[in-house]
C-alpha cells in the first residue's frame, strides 16, 4: 500500500503546476496613467504576454492599450491588453509583428457590452516582450512614466523573470479555478470575497496551501491532489475493514487510483475532492457502526464511531451542501441499526439492563449532539475567514444571510452550458466536462483536459451495482448496506435538486461506492471460482492501460490530434 501510494503520488504531482509566479501587481488609480519601456536594442517583437491577479474591484476588469514607436519615431497601436472579467491568475498572451527600440502603455477603461461591465480596477501583475525565436523576454534599458501618479507601473516589470512565454495550465487558473484560488487569496489578505456559492472550508484549505507554497498554481492545486493521494490508503483501510482480505482491499485501492475522475478533480484546484475525502470518511465510520451490535461494546465505546462520523459530517458539508445528501444515507444506515437492534431486544436476544433507555433513546440523544450540533459548529467556524475578510460586525446576520444567498444561486443556476448533464446521465458519461484547451497548439496537436471517469470502473461499477444488489438480496447481506446507502443518497437527491444546471463532476462522491460495487462481485467470484483471480487481474490491467491510454487527455499533454479524436467513444464526448 505504501508503494501504491508513493507511485500515485509522483503521477499526481508531476506537471501538477508552477511553483512561482509575479506577486507585485499593478492597478490603475485613473485613465491615462502611462509608462515608456525603452529595450536595450531593437526588436523584432512577436508575442506580449501579461499575467492577470486578483486584487480590484468586484468586477478586478482593465484594460492597456500599447503602441510601439515607428520608423518615424511617432506611437503606432500595437495591442490591447485586456484583463476581463473571471480571468484570475491567468496568463494571457498577443501575437503581434513589428520592430521597435521602445512601447507605450496606457491604462484604459475595460467594457464589455455583453455583460454590461466596465472599469480599470483588474490587477496586471507582469507584462513581458517577446522577439522572434526566442522564449526569453525582451532585456529592458530604462522605463520612464508620463508622471507621478503613473509610478505604479514600474511594477509591470519588476519580475521579468517569472515571465512565461507560452501560457499553459502550468501557470495559469482554468475552468472552475478562476473562483476558489481567487477567493482563497481574498481570504488571505482581507478582501471582501467573490465567490460565495460554497461554504468556505474547500477555500480555506487552499489558502493552507498558499501558507507553504505561495499564490501559484503549483500552491492552489497542492492540498486537494494531498487529499487525491490520501484517497488511495484510505480506501485500502475501507476495503479491508469492508472485505477482511488485503488482495480484495488492494482492489479498492487500485481501482481508485487509476480512475480519471479521481485523477483530475483533485488536480485542479476546486474543492471536489476534500468533499469526496469527507465522504468516504463518514461512511467508513457509519459501516463500522452499522456492521456491530452496540450492545456488545457497551454505551460509550459504541459511541465513538458515531462521533467520528459527525465530525466528518459536519466537515463535508463544510466544503459543499452535496455533504448533506450524503447524511440521508448516514441516517438510513443509522435509524436500521436502531431497529435491527430493537428487533433483536423484542425477541429477547438482548440482555442489557436498560437497552432501550440507553442504546436506543440515549444513542438517539446522543446524535443530535453528533450530527445537529457539532457539524454546526464546524460549520459556523469556518466561516471565520469570511466575517475577517468582509469585516463582519453581526456574525450570525451574516452567516445567515450567506446560506440564503447560496440557496437563492443554486436554485437560479438555469442557463444553459455546453458540458451540462442531468443526474440519470452521469452513470454512463454521456458528456464529460471539457476543462481545458491549450492555448497555444502546434499544427496538428491537441493539448486537452477532460472531467469523466475509467470506462472499466464507471460501466463496469454500474453492472456491478445491480449484481451487489441482487447478491446481496439473495444472501440477506447487511454488509452490502452501505455501498446502496452511499451511492443512492449522493445520486437520487439531484433528481429533485432545485439547481438545474448539473455536471458530470457531481458524481464523483459516488465513485467510491461503485468501486466498492465492484469489489463485493470480485469477492463473490472468487470464492465461487478458483479461476477468478485470473480474471480479476486482466480486469485490473484493463482499468490501467485505459488510463494510460486517456493519460493525455487527463493532463494537457500535446498529442497529435488524432490521437485525441481516437479516444472520442462516444459522439458526445469533447477532447
Amino acid at each position: 500500500m505504501l508503494v501504491m501510494t508513493v507511485v500515485y503520488s509522483v503521477i499526481a504531482f508531476i506537471n501538477l503546476g508552477s511553483l512561482s509566479a509575479p506577486v507585485n501587481g499593478y492597478i490603475a488609480d485613473e485613465t491615462g496613467q502611462s509608462v515608456m519601456v525603452f529595450f536595450e536594442e531593437k526588436a523584432d517583437l512577436s508575442r506580449v504576454t501579461y499575467y492577470c491577479g486578483a486584487a480590484g474591484d468586484w468586477y478586478g476588469v482593465g484594460r492597456l492599450e500599447v503602441e510601439y514607436v515607428d520608423g518615424n519615431n511617432r506611437f503606432a497601436d500595437l495591442c490591447t491588453l485586456d484583463n476581463p472579467d473571471n480571468t484570475i491568475f491567468k496568463w494571457l498572451f498577443r501575437d503581434v509583428e513589428t520592430t521597435t527600440s521602445a512601447v507605450r502603455l496606457t491604462a484604459e477603461q475595460y467594457y464589455d457590452s455583453e455583460k454590461n461591465i466596465s472599469g480599470i480596477k483588474g490587477e496586471f501583475l507582469e507584462v513581458a516582450f517577446y522577439s522572434k525565436n526566442s522564449d526569453m523576454p525582451v532585456p529592458i534599458e530604462r522605463i520612464e512614466f508620463l508622471d507621478e501618479n503613473s509610478a505604479g507601473m514600474a511594477r509591470l516589470f519588476d519580475e521579468q523573470e517569472e515571465a512565461v512565454y507560452e501560457p499553459s495550465f502550468m501557470n495559469s487558473t482554468y475552468f472552475d479555478e478562476v473562483y476558489f484560488p481567487r477567493t482563497a487569496y481574498e481570504y488571505m489578505v482581507r478582501i471582501n470575497p467573490y465567490e460565495n456559492t460554497h461554504p468556505p472550508l474547500g477555500k480555506i484549505m487552499i489558502l493552507l496551501s498558499y501558507k507553504i507554497f505561495g499564490v501559484n498554481a503549483f500552491g492552489w492545486r497542492f492540498m486537494g491532489t494531498l487529499f487525491g493521494i490520501f484517497m488511495i490508503p484510505l480506501m485500502y483501510i475501507f476495503g479491508k475493514k469492508v472485505f477482511g482480505d488485503s488482495f480484495l482491499a488492494f482492489c479498492c485501492a487500485f481501482l481508485m487510483m487509476f480512475d480519471f475522475m479521481h485523477f483530475v478533480q483533485t488536480r485542479i484546484g476546486t474543492v471536489d475532492g476534500y468533499l469526496v475525502f469527507f465522504i468516504i470518511m463518514m461512511f467508513y465510520h457509519m459501516n463500522e457502526y452499522f456492521m456491530r451490535k452496540s450492545y456488545d461494546l457497551r454505551f460509550m465505546p459504541s459511541l465513538k464511531p458515531l462521533l467520528l462520523c459527525g465530525i466528518f459530517f459536519g466537515l463535508g458539508i463544510s466544503v459543499k451542501w452535496i455533504g448533506l445528501y450524503a447524511g440521508l444515507g448516514l441516517a438510513f444506515m443509522f435509524f436500521t441499526s436502531r431497529i435491527l437492534e430493537y428487533i433483536d431486544y423484542r425477541r429477547g436476544k438482548v440482555d442489557v439492563k436498560g437497552f432501550r433507555l440507553k442504546y436506543i433513546w440515549g444513542t438517539m440523544a446522543m446524535c443530535l449532539l453528533f450530527f445537529i450540533v457539532i457539524p454546526l459548529a464546524i460549520y459556523s467556524l469556518s466561516y471565520i475567514p469570511v466575517f475577517r475578510a468582509i469585516d463582519s460586525s453581526d456574525w450570525l446576520k451574516d452567516l445567515l444571510g450567506s446560506q440564503k444567498h447560496m440557496f437563492v444561486y443554486h436554485s437560479g443556476v438555469t442557463q444553459t452550458h455546453p458540458y451540462a448533464s442531468t443526474w440519470w446521465q452521469w452513470p454512463f458519461m454521456v458528456r464529460p466536462v471539457y476543462y481545458y484547451l491549450a492555448p497555444v497548439l502546434e499544427e496538428g496537436q491537441w493539448g486537452s483536459i477532460a472531467s469523466f471517469g475509467n470506462p472499466a470502473v464507471w460501466w463496469g461499477g454500474l453492472v456491478a451495482f445491480f449484481w451487489t444488489a441482487w447478491l446481496a438480496f439473495k444472501n440477506k447481506d447487511k454488509g452490502a448496506v452501505f455501498i446502496f446507502a452511499g451511492y443512492l443518497s449522493i445520486l437520487l437527491p439531484w433528481a429533485f435538486s432545485p439547481r438545474k444546471i448539473t455536471f458530470l463532476y457531481h458524481y464523483f462522491a459516488c465513485v467510491p461506492f461503485l468501486i466498492f460495487a465492484i469489489v463485493y462481485v470480485m469477492r463473490h467470484l472468487l470464492e465461487n471460482n478458483k479461476r477468478a483471480r485470473t480474471g480479476i487481474y486482466i480486469f485490473l490491467g484493463l482499468v490501467m492501460l485505459l488510463f494510460i491510454v486517456f493519460y493525455p487527455s487527463l493532463t494537457g499533454i500535446k498529442v497529435p490530434e488524432w490521437y485525441t479524436k481516437s479516444l472520442r467513444w462516444l459522439p458526445s464526448w469533447f477532447f
